[in-house]
């Protein structure tokens, strides 16, 4: 998907860094090693963290115990609590809280 990314996309924005020269020359080097210019290396390297991260953020993992727990709560008949009825019914947020308010006062 990187390389797509990097391809498929017209380049109008800018990324400025500043960096030792050491590291630039490091980046240099493995840049070339790929074939690949230092500006497409570093965005190349970028963009596939990036989505790595952002893939690890979308994506959950459970533990054993978590799985278990999760099942239960998934599998257990007890009733739907106020708050689950209204966001089914479809009631925004604002519309729940003021009707929590309205039985508190009665």
């Amino acid at each position: 998907m990187t390389n797509r990314v990097l391809e498929r996309t017209t380049k109008t924005a800018r990324v400025e860094l500043k960096t030792s020269d050491e590291a630039k020359d490091t980046i240099r080097q493995a840049a070339a090693a790929y074939g690949l210019d230092l500006s497409s290396f570093i965005l190349s390297a970028a963009i596939e963290r990036a989505e790595m991260v952002l893939e690890r953020q979308r994506r959950r993992e459970l533990s054993e115990a978590g799985w278990t727990r999760l099942n239960e709560v998934l599998n257990s008949h007890s009733a739907p609590t106020p708050a689950l009825v209204s966001l089914m019914r479809g009631k925004s947020k604002n519309e729940r809280n003021t009707t929590r308010e309205r039985r508190r006062e009665h």
